[in-house]
């Protein structure tokens, strides 16, 4: 799909995300309307077009299912030092994208209230 890479910058459908994910289409669209899978809308476009950031995916999929499996790693290897290591750098890494990922939305959102203050303020100029 995107030549000399594995991670394409942004999936623009169900079935690339389904298959980014290693699911069906129905799987991760319920996902979505059931746990938040970070999928996106483009502004004026219908419901069923989406864009998903391969990033964003694996961040969720890190926080939503990073808490069975640490707690099988940290039973399991209670106390040594690498397993708490790699634990401890596996959720600053997390924490690092879920950070990235809201300063990109913070920007959108800030981005498109700029848009909409600016269409509003020239309707009002048409109607004066």
């Amino acid at each position: 799909m995107y030549p000399g890479t594995d991670n394409p910058p942004v999936l623009t459908s169900w079935k690339d995300i389904a298959n980014y994910m290693g699911k069906g289409v129905r799987t991760v669209q319920r996902w979505e309307q059931d746990f938040g899978l970070p999928v996106r809308r483009p502004r004026g476009s219908n419901k069923k077009a989406v864009l998903a950031r391969p990033r964003d995916l694996d961040a969720w999929v890190a926080l939503r299912c990073s808490s069975r499996s640490q707690i099988g790693v940290a039973t399991a290897a209670r106390g040594t030092p690498v397993s708490i290591l790699s634990s401890l750098a596996a959720h600053i890494e997390t924490s690092r994208q879920l950070r990235e990922s809201s300063r990109e939305l913070l920007n959108e959102v800030h981005s498109a209230l700029a848009e909409l203050r600016n269409h509003i303020a020239s309707l009002q100029v048409l109607g004066h």
